[in-house]
Formats: structure tokens, sequence, C-alpha cells
């Protein structure tokens, strides 16, 4: 991501206000996918997703507030936690929101946004198609990460290097 680039100022300047909450930057204590933190993972996200929203002429500033607080739970998610029922997947998008609704106004779309962005493991789908874009977003945003932290662990070890060099090898036809 290019901090410096002219559509990332504009990303930031409409969520600078509420990167400056302190729930917010306790996002960072918490792991998302693997290594990456619930922060940097919001961020990226909502960056990302303004940008497919700037290109598709689609309302980026509900956009941009939604996803960036749409993993707003701040819990330790691969550990049960007392007193809240159901698995994670199906019940963090409602935390999230009901956190970030106590801090933070927010408009019917970016309300269907942050509840929705979990579908189709929950069963009503989005409204608007903002809501579809985080969906799909964050998806495609958690494979990456898992497949990045996975890729470095795995070509740390030399039996994975050994096995990228000889592979390639195996599968080159000498006629």
């Amino acid at each position: 991501m290019n901090y410096n680039s002219k559509n990332f100022k504009e990303f930031y300047s409409i969520i600078s206000d509420m990167d400056k909450h302190p729930a917010v930057q306790e996002m960072k204590k918490y792991r998302q996918h693997c290594d990456t933190s619930c922060y940097d993972h919001c961020l990226s996200v909502a960056y990302y997703c303004y940008c497919i929203c700037k290109k598709l002429h689609l309302d980026t500033k509900s956009m941009a507030r939604a996803a960036f607080v749409h993993d707003l739970f701040l819990y330790n998610w691969r550990v049960r936690q007392p007193g809240r029922e159901g698995l994670h997947a199906f019940t963090h998008a409602r935390t999230s929101y009901e956190k970030a609704s106590n801090i933070f106004n927010f408009n019917k779309k970016e309300k269907d946004i942050i509840l929705k962005h979990m579908w189709p493991v929950t069963p009503i789908p989005p409204k608007y198609i903002e809501s579809y874009i985080l969906t799909l977003v964050d998806k495609y945003s958690a494979l990456e990460e898992t497949y990045t932290y996975y890729s470095k662990k795995f070509c740390t070890k030399k039996i994975y290097k050994f096995a990228s060099f000889i592979l390639p090898i195996l599968f080159i036809h000498i006629p």
C-alpha cells in the first residue's frame, strides 16, 4: 500500500478522525489472520474497498468509514470469550457494529456494510453494492494474509527450499 499516493491521502482524510479513537488503536493488539493485526487488516481492506468504489463511482465515504471498523470486535477470537454465544464468524459483525456505533454515527448504508460483511455466513444478504464489495475484498484479504504468512513460513525450511528447486526440474519436458 502506497501511503503517499493521492488515493491514500484522500482515503485517510475520510477516516482520520476515526483512526485517532483509542478503540480503533486498540485493534492493533489483536491478531486477525495469522500475524496481521485487526487494525492492519481493516486499514488495508478499507483502502482497497475505497479504491474500488472510487473507480465505480460509488459511495467512497460510507465505504471507507464502515470498512475501517468492520472488525472492531476487540477480543482474541481464537480463545472462547466468557459470556459470548456463538462462533466468531457468525457473531463478530454484530459485535463490531455495536462497538463502533457506540463511538461513531453511521448512516443506513454504513450499518449494512458492517453488519453484512460476513455474508453468506450470515443469512441476510447485503442491501448495497458497497456491502458486497466489502464482503469480497474481506475474503480476498483473509486469503492473501494467510497465504503470505504460510508461504513465508514454509520457504524458510530447507526441505521446501530444496523442493522449490527440484520440483520444477521434474516437469521440464526433454524431447
